[in-house]
């Protein structure tokens, strides 16, 4: 988003995870200073959760309801929604106009102005622009308005669905060079252990009450809390589709409870066509199944069950008190989870980065573990002492996976790390080691120099990066443990808990021995 020229965001967004939307936002409130600190774009963060709360509030609204009790109850509390919505990433923005979009749909389903059509067609262009698998649930949005829009023989509505994905589908166009780039990458970030039940797992991982940085917690209750209240919503939207068996000679009752009935229909056959869609797109994927992942499923289970709710108790008491009192049980059940992800840090690098600032002279050597962790190190590192990542690239503003899989055909791709840890602690200086990874010998490892890795031809997991990732820094870890006499730990003091997902240690070698090869 900071790179000089538009010209540069557009060439490297084949290396990024979301169209155009979120990397402009981000590049517009750089420009008016807005972001030009660390605080920035906490509060950038602050404002997106904001306006996905009033979001939840108008859908809420347009469908006839009072308050978003249901969603709130369900998203909430949940630390995993509080830790992406927050982010600097696209699908807290993504999760605000997927409700927006939904909230739209309907309203064009109920009354099909004109002012209507044009605004659910700016929001749902706004939503696939901002998440690449966006489309999959405005498909399946837009189908379910079709399917009511053919309940009620209105044709002119069902086109309007029609043209409103039609333009929203054509926005795509323009990413198809950088998709079909893209997915020469998707090897890379495939999980060589993937199976259906991976799914389920990252599913129990998403509503685990939990924090990030304390990923080994057990799961609680929640992901069957949301399995029973879909099951039952399901089962109510099927039911309101009955004919009453006593029709009312009031119109205008029969025409309200058409309302309601079509309006349970639209969402129950939102989520079943959405996540059906989103299944197959994972299946087909086959991602390491992170929270994220799982937000814009969870965001449309949870409007639709409000809409479904709405539909079917509208009035306040006495179902409007227990919605209340189930937002209570909610709000007690996910209170200390949901504290501690608000009150944990995501990455603790800017504290390493400042502390060898001040402690690596300029003769030393800084080794960061993952190119990933690399980009993060050098927005906040200001020492004189050279870094190098593993594998080492030339590219420390952008993760570019082209560049790691390159190294991956290298024979010796480590041989720069090596060669540049062995100078530094031959001439008495300190090599200082920064990652999560443990440096220690793998149990079946020969002693001596790690053997160099295949190619991904030949690796069992191919072209996954992680599996080369670990192996390159067991080389650094075997050269360190061969040749340096002592290695430290380092303590650096830490303010609160920090996201399991970027939590760095230092280690400090110092003095060099020959080895053993």
């Amino acid at each position: 988003a900071h790179m000089p020229s538009l010209r540069n965001i557009w060439h490297n967004l084949r290396f990024e995870s979301c169209p155009l939307l979120w990397p402009l936002l981000v590049r517009g409130c750089g420009v008016l200073g807005l972001i030009d600190s660390d605080m920035g774009i906490r509060i950038l963060g602050l404002g997106v959760g904001l306006f996905f709360l009033t979001s939840l509030w108008l859908c809420q609204r347009w469908f006839g309801g009072r308050a978003p009790t249901l969603s709130i109850a369900l998203l909430g509390g949940l630390p995993a929604l509080i830790f992406v919505v927050g982010a600097n990433r696209a699908y807290g923005l993504a999760g605000c106009l997927l409700v927006l979009s939904f909230g739209t749909i309907w309203r064009v389903l109920e009354s099909p102005s004109q002012s209507r059509i044009l605004s659910a067609g700016f929001i749902c262009l706004l939503f696939v622009q901002c998440i690449y698998y966006g489309v999959i649930f405005l498909g399946a949005m837009l189908a379910a308005g079709a399917l009511i829009a053919i309940r009620r023989q209105r044709w002119k509505v069902a086109w309007a669905m029609a043209g409103i994905g039609l333009v929203a589908g054509a926005s795509f166009f323009i990413y198809l060079p950088v998709m079909h780039q893209g997915s020469e990458f998707l090897s890379f970030w495939s999980s060589p252990f993937f199976e259906a039940a991976t799914l389920w797992t990252g599913l129990g991982n998403a509503l685990a009450t939990w924090s990030s940085a304390n990923p080994d917690a057990p799961y609680g209750s929640q992901i069957w809390i949301w399995i029973g209240l879909s099951l039952a919503g399901a089962i109510v939207a099927v039911i309101m589709q009955r004919p009453p068996v006593r029709q009312t000679p009031n119109a205008e009752v029969a025409s309200t409870d058409r309302q309601r009935s079509d309006l349970a229909l639209f969402c129950v056959t939102s989520v079943v066509l959405g996540t059906i869609g989103y299944t197959g797109f994972l299946l087909k994927v086959q991602y390491f199944m992170q929270p994220w992942h799982y937000v814009e499923i969870l965001v449309l289970w949870a409007v639709s069950l409000d809409g479904i709710l709405t539909a079917s108790w509208p009035a306040l008491r006495p179902w409007g008190l227990v919605r209340i009192g189930f937002l209570l049980g909610m709000m007690i059940l996910n209170a200390g989870p949901a504290w501690a992800e608000a009150h944990t840090r995501r990455s603790n690098l800017d504290l390493v980065a400042a502390f060898l600032s001040q402690n690596a002279s300029a003769r030393d050597l800084i080794v960061v573990q993952d190119v990933w962790e690399g980009v993060t190190f050098n927005r906040y590192y200001r020492g004189q002492a050279q870094w190098l990542s593993v594998p080492p690239i030339d590219s420390r503003d952008v993760y570019r996976i082209d560049l790691v899989m390159a190294e991956m055909n290298q024979p010796d791709a480590m041989s720069p790390v090596l060669n540049a840890i062995n100078n530094t602690l031959t001439t008495g200086h300190d090599v200082w080691l920064v990652g999560s990874i443990p440096i220690e010998r793998s149990k079946d490892a020969p002693s001596g120099p790690t053997p160099l890795p295949p190619p991904p031809s030949e690796m069992p997991t191919r072209w996954w990066g992680g599996a080369y990732t670990y192996w390159w820094n067991q080389q650094v870890a075997a050269f360190l443990l061969d040749h340096a006499e002592q290695g430290k730990t380092e303590t650096i003091a830490t303010p609160g808990l920090v996201s399991h997902f970027e939590d760095v240690s230092v280690v400090r070698f110092t003095g060099y021995k020959p080895g053993t090869e």
